[in-house]
């Protein structure tokens, strides 16, 4: 149920157990949205870590075993060797 707040406050108006509730209530649903939010964010800040790790420019968490020293064991189908560099251009 969404928050309904009281706007129309005056100087000497009483505090009634219903208003004590509805801040109560309201409090209460903010913090379980909190909540359904953090778990949504964490969720998608793993989503774009391993999209930023798939990227063919960031090979920070990749793991090559071939030296490229030459191009006997590879075949390049996309892209140009890069000798002097010892690297695959993409």
């Amino acid at each position: 149920m969404a928050y309904n707040p009281k706007l129309d406050w005056k100087y000497n108006d009483d505090v009634t157990e219903s208003d004590a509730n509805r801040w109560e209530r309201g409090i209460y649903d903010a913090h379980l949205m909190l909540s359904e939010h953090s778990t949504a964010i964490a969720a998608l800040q793993i989503d774009v870590k391993s999209i930023k790790d798939a990227l063919f420019n960031n090979f920070t968490d990749n793991l090559f075993t071939e030296n490229l020293d030459t191009l006997t064991d590879v075949q390049v189908i996309s892209g140009w060797y890069d000798e002097a560099n010892k690297r695959l251009v993409i």
